[in-house]
Formats: structure tokens, C-alpha cells, sequence
């Protein structure tokens, strides 16, 4: 064979040869690569589920307090009665004392029946240490004529009367202050048309949302 041809054989051989090392070694890379990625993918997966069941378990565990606390708020309106009722809320449930319950109309000050049904709220307290309490006063939108001297928004009157619950709860109730919260929010937030006596009836009342404690989240 001619000295030549033979060293075009050898050359062809040879680059030949490289040429498939080349190629094994891209597969074993890309191989590499690829194991790499089905375990990262597989590591996000587990992860995703870990996730997953974890936000099951919390939402899970949400419903069943708020059914909890919607029973609970249930039996203690009950109790109250004078048209005391519960209701659902973006929230959570509250229950919501009608006005003709604790005050007279245009005032903040407690009466006797609402003295009663506050007692009996702060007894429901009492007996559960881990939970506390907002207080949210409403009103309904008509303006304020015969108490105008003393309150001049349907704001001032609906916080003046979440501060008379708040002090008649820790003052009479022996509820602890840190574990209520006063809120008004007058007539903006109403239940019902303010356009007939009886949605403006309903919309005035002060609502108690119970949670649990900062420090037993």
C-alpha cells in the first residue's frame, strides 16, 4: 500500500477516533446535565408538596377554628338574646349586640339590659384567657340632632359607645385591657339599606369579633 494512502488511513482513524471520544464525552456531559436538572426538578417537586400539605394543614386548621368560634359565638347570642345574633364577615364570625340592647338612642351610656348581655360576654371571656376581643361600634347614617352637643359625627358616637363596652368589659368584667380592641367605623359599614327604619335599626349596633391572642397565634 502507498506510504501515503496509509497515512490518510492512520490520519482518518485517528480523527475519527477523536471525533467519537468528543461525541462520548458531549453525551456524558449532556447525560450529566440532565441528571442534574431531573434532580432539581425533582427537589422543586418535593418542596412543592411539602408547601402544598402545609397549606392544606393551615387551611384546614382555619376552618375548623372558625367553625369553632362561630358555634361558640352561636350559643353565647343565644344566651344573650334581646336579638342578639351572629353573622359572618370577610373577618371571621362576630357576634353583633343590637343598639336597643345596650344604649339609648343618640347616647353611650350603657343600659341595665346591656349591662346584662356585656356580663355575660365577659364571662364568655373570662373563660376563654386565650382569646381576645374587638369592639366595633356602627351607626347608621341619618346625622345627629338631639345629642349634636355631644357628639358630632356618627363616628364620635360610635367610638364614644365601643369605649363604654370597652370600660364596662375591663372595669365591671374584669377582662384584661391588652386583650380588647375598639374600633368605629359609624355608618360605613352597614348590614343593611339605611333608606327604611328597619335597615337603619339593624345597622346600628356594636359587633364583637373574638380571636386568638397575639401571643397564642
Amino acid at each position: 500500500m502507498d506510504k501515503t494512502y496509509v497515512k490518510l488511513f492512520l490520519v482518518a482513524v485517528f480523527v475519527g477516533t477523536a471525533l467519537g471520544c468528543a461525541e462520548t464525552e458531549e453525551l456524558r456531559g449532556l447525560n450529566r446535565r440532565q441528571a442534574i436538572t431531573i434532580r432539581d426538578q425533582a427537589e422543586e417537586i418535593e418542596t412543592l408538596n411539602r408547601e402544598s400539605a402545609s397549606y392544606k394543614e393551615r387551611a384546614t386548621i382555619e376552618s375548623e377554628e372558625k367553625a369553632r368560634l362561630m358555634a361558640e359565638l352561636n350559643n353565647l347570642a343565644k344566651a344573650i338574646g334581646g336579638g342578639a345574633s351572629v353573622r359572618q364577615t370577610p373577618e371571621g364570625p362576630v357576634i353583633q349586640l343590637p343598639e336597643i340592647i345596650l344604649f339609648d338612642s343618640g347616647m353611650a351610656d350603657i343600659k341595665p339590659e346591656g349591662q346584662t348581655a356585656l356580663k355575660k360576654i365577659a364571662e364568655h371571656l373570662q373563660s376563654r384567657p386565650d382569646e381576645s376581643v374587638n369592639v366595633v361600634g356602627h351607626t347608621d347614617s341619618d346625622p345627629i340632632v338631639k345629642t349634636k352637643y355631644m357628639w358630632s359625627t356618627n363616628h364620635h358616637l360610635a367610638a364614644g359607645r365601643a369605649l363604654s363596652v370597652f370600660e364596662y368589659l375591663t372595669e365591671q368584667g374584669g377582662v384584661d385591657k391588652s386583650r380588647i380592641y375598639i374600633v368605629s367605623y359609624g355608618p360605613n359599614r352597614p348590614v343593611a339599606e339605611n333608606d327604611t327604619k328597619e335597615g337603619k335599626r339593624k345597622n346600628r349596633r356594636v359587633e364583637f369579633m373574638l380571636m386568638a391572642s397575639e401571643d397564642n397565634k
